[in-house]
């Protein structure tokens, strides 16, 4: 949670005018890594979620990519969440889906398939 509240302040300094910038894919990811390393995947998909908004509402440096993606993947798969492997795999569709129609530079690799089908076994 102490992540997200850094998030929270930095999206807040900067609607103020104290930040020259926002939260971009990086600060995001970062977030959604704290919350995945604690198993969080809850926690992880809304700030997933969060970004994907802030970016829809024209922070254009908030796009998901790639890295953003493959980190909410690996965070399903590892979850106990009684949903895992639809989470997983309904990400990865995602990807792919969004990868064709360019709007993610970069394809699912050999780590984020690994992933997915860990979230089966």
């Amino acid at each position: 949670r102490g992540a997200e509240k850094l998030l929270d302040s930095i999206t807040v300094k900067y609607r103020i005018g104290e930040l020259d910038e926002g939260p971009n894919v990086v600060t995001y990811s970062s977030v959604m890594t704290a919350y995945a390393k604690q198993g969080d995947v809850v926690g992880a998909q809304k700030v997933f979620d969060r970004m994907q908004l802030d970016y829809d509402s024209g922070n254009k440096a908030a796009k998901p990519d790639i890295q953003s993606y493959s980190i909410l993947v690996d965070c399903w798969a590892k979850s106990n969440h009684k949903d895992s492997s639809r989470g997983a795999q309904k990400l990865l569709d995602t990807m792919i889906d969004k990868h064709k129609s360019r709007d993610l530079d970069g394809s699912p690799d050999a780590v984020t398939y690994n992933s997915v089908m860990s979230a089966y076994a």
